[in-house]
């Protein structure tokens, strides 16, 4: 009885070390496609990208115009 006692155990160890082998596959294969992913963008486009600023929209959206300002829409 303890010799198959003995062998669930090896054969439980085999199932978990193969478990987590997958488990360490999956995640390398999703970092490398993920890689892939954002490798795929041109440096052109990244430094045309880097020279034009952005506009932040939120600061003036939230600023009301003052009176003289609508009037002559400006």
């Amino acid at each position: 009885m303890a010799k198959n006692k003995q062998q669930k155990k090896k054969d439980r160890e085999k199932r978990v070390a193969k478990k987590k082998h997958l488990e360490d596959m999956k995640k390398k294969s999703q970092e490398k496609t993920e890689q892939e992913s954002q490798k795929s963008i041109p440096a052109r486009s990244k430094i045309m990208q880097s020279a034009v600023p952005k506009i932040n929209n939120a600061v003036n959206a939230n600023k009301k115009s003052t009176f003289t300002q609508r009037r002559t829409g400006g």
